[in-house]
């Protein structure tokens, strides 16, 4: 109950955080690297945001011998002064944290390791020699988990726009048909044009073989209207929906994944002390826990528990 609690005041901060070129200059720290001095710069916020940023340092931690060196960057610090401090320590290695890190990384000039992560990011915000990891979850653990709660869907339909989830789209095209899916991708230009896509997508689904996957990012799914007239609908009609925003589990989609928090830091660790990639690029995030709303698995009749260990949050509460 403690975890369940903890990770319910994180999705806050964590919902709200939202390929680029060669690495010639970045020098390669080597596999197994665990004595290099590492830092870890976040946002100065308080809690429960702050315990977000907290556990990922556990986990960035758990992965190097000395631990790592926290910054906490005020909201007056300006970028020339961390990177004064940055410099004074020679450090090997810094991993930048939400928001005022990606904007860090973009100024930061020096010869360290840099590696983003806790924030929502597309390849153009990623700066040369960076690496990213977004909050965004990965589309194949997103179909894998489809497929092994609701077994019965063989299309999975989603609605995006010219924004930042265009190249999450792409990594979904291949991931979907690895993994056996038919994936029916609708690009919209515009707010109007995309709700009226959800209302047309609600007129042609059928269940059980067709789901809706909600992005999270998604510039249509306005919480007053759109996002209730699908929910809604597809519990009429017994659809499976799905979502890459927690904060829509409780509303009545059938599950989505969020952030370990503490996974997620042994994974920025593992970027920075591992060998240098040739290349920076930005990934989705692989170190994923399960919301579940068990009320709409049940009406679905899946034959879920609410006591199943696969899932990390359960709602309703019960």
């Amino acid at each position: 109950m403690r975890r369940r609690a903890f990770v319910r005041r994180s999705l806050g901060v964590l919902c709200a955080a939202a390929l680029a070129s060669a690495l010639p200059t970045v020098p390669a720290l080597g596999a197994g690297s665990t004595a290099a001095r590492v830092a870890v710069v976040y946002p100065q916020v308080r809690d429960p945001y702050r315990a977000v940023f907290r556990a990922i340092v556990d986990g960035i931690n758990a992965e190097t011998t000395q631990g790592a060196e926290v910054f906490e960057i005020a909201p007056e610090e300006t970028i020339e002064a961390v990177t004064a401090r940055l410099a004074e320590r020679q450090l090997d290695a810094v991993v930048l944290l939400g928001k005022r890190g990606l904007d860090l990384s973009n100024h930061i000039e020096s010869p360290e390791r840099r590696v983003v992560g806790a924030v929502f990011a597309k390849p153009g915000d990623i700066a040369a020699g960076v690496s990213a990891t977004s909050l965004a979850p990965a589309p194949r653990m997103l179909f894998t988990k489809l497929r092994e709660l609701a077994p019965a869907v063989k299309r999975i339909h989603v609605i995006y726009g010219a924004d930042e989830n265009d190249w999450l789209i792409e990594l979904a095209r291949g991931d979907a048909a690895k993994l056996g899916y038919e994936l029916v991708p609708l690009r919209k230009e515009s707010i109007r044009e995309g709700a009226s896509a959800y209302r047309e997508l609600l007129k042609q689904v059928e269940s059980p073989q067709d789901a809706i996957w909600l992005l999270q990012a998604s510039p249509f799914l306005d919480e007053n209207s759109v996002l209730q007239m699908v929910l809604r609908a597809a519990w009429d009609r017994n659809l499976v929906v799905f979502s890459s925003n927690p904060s829509h589990v409780p509303k009545g989609a059938l599950f989505a994944l969020f952030p370990d928090n503490n996974a997620m830091g042994r994974h920025l660790a593992q970027q920075l002390l591992g060998p240098a990639s040739p290349s920076a690029r930005l990934l989705p995030l692989e170190q994923l826990d399960t919301a579940i709303n068990i009320r709409t698995a049940d009406h679905l009749g899946l034959g879920l528990s609410a006591g199943d260990a696969r899932f990390d949050m359960v709602f309703p509460n019960r």
